[in-house]
């Protein structure tokens, strides 16, 4: 009994993250409201139940327009209650760039570890709880300050840059 409890600790540990809820960041979010109300979100289950390709949804995904894409993480104790906003990303629109494409990389990161640590370890640990949720932009101009946007507003947990942080200068605490 006391094995399992240690087991379940270690578990928990490892599946641990931390979410930021910043209110005053929010504040700062100034995307107008009618690009965010022509954002028709679409979502897609992003691998099969075994963790080993794509689900069946995911050629839904448009192969010739750009937009943002968020990586949501779902649990079935309460669905539609208990989503952890994980990842923000965006694909611009470019002859051989498009939302498809740009997501299909995640997995190949996936598959090779070291190239992003904390890709590898948000497939690795949610796989079959993994969705993936889309809006198409039309133009790279509005993607790129949409994503900078989101992701200073939230802080999701496995984005590695924060577009537009500030980084203050180092004071020395021992003078």
């Amino acid at each position: 009994m006391l094995n399992e409890a240690f087991e379940l600790h270690k578990e928990a540990k490892l599946h641990t993250f931390s979410f930021s809820m910043t209110p005053k960041l929010w504040q700062n979010f100034s995307v107008s409201q009618d690009i965010m109300d022509s954002l028709q979100w679409k979502e897609v289950k992003f691998l099969n139940d075994e963790g080993t390709a794509f689900s069946d949804e995911f050629d839904q995904i448009p192969n010739n327009q750009g937009g943002i894409y968020i990586f949501i993480i779902k649990s079935k104790v309460l669905p539609g209650i208990s989503e952890y906003l994980a990842y923000i990303g965006r694909a611009q629109v470019t002859p051989n760039h498009s939302l498809k494409s740009r997501c299909k990389r995640y997995f190949r990161e996936y598959l090779n570890e070291k190239e992003r640590p904390k890709i590898t370890a948000l497939l690795n640990f949610f796989k079959e709880h993994l969705y993936l949720k889309y809006a198409t932009v039309p133009d790279n101009e509005t993607i790129v300050r949409l994503e900078a946007e989101l992701i200073n507003s939230i802080l999701p947990p496995f984005n590695d840059a924060i577009p537009n942080k500030v980084v203050r200068q180092a004071v020395n605490a021992f003078v």
